[in-house]
């Protein structure tokens, strides 16, 4: 089950959601990601390896392959600009494509964060949904 936490600043208003699972993704040969989500996810997932390796796969070999090609991206918030993107830090530069600044944030750690579109506000959470 996942939580969407949505901060909003108190001045501005700016609002930026904040899912707690993140974007799963497994990468074919090329490196391209795909992305699996819930329900079914697992079972697409291993669907997905099988074909990419072109037949069944033994437990041992499955597991193999999600270590080298399984990742996960958040939503992350540049703390200069404002911009918003996904991101894997595990694989990804943790660079702001838009300004280029290393000022990246977890949006799900907003809370009491000056606000980067304003410079005034600060964020305040609140959780909005669950799926």
């Amino acid at each position: 089950m996942a939580a969407c936490t949505e901060f909003t600043c108190s001045h501005c208003a700016f609002k930026v959601e904040a899912w707690d699972d993140g974007n799963r993704y497994l990468t074919d040969q090329d490196g391209k990601r795909h992305y699996f989500y819930h329900p079914g996810d697992l079972t697409e997932m291993r669907a997905f390896a099988e074909a990419q390796m072109g037949g069944v796969m033994t437990e041992a070999d499955y597991l193999a392959f999600l270590h080298e090609r399984c990742g996960n991206e958040g939503d992350w918030l540049c703390l200069k600009c404002g911009c918003q993107r996904r991101r894997d830090p595990k694989r990804d530069p943790m660079q702001c494509p838009n300004c280029g600044q290393q000022k990246l944030r977890g949006t799900d750690k907003l809370e009491g964060r000056t606000c980067p579109k304003c410079g005034k506000g600060t964020f305040h959470g609140e959780m909005t949904a669950v799926s």
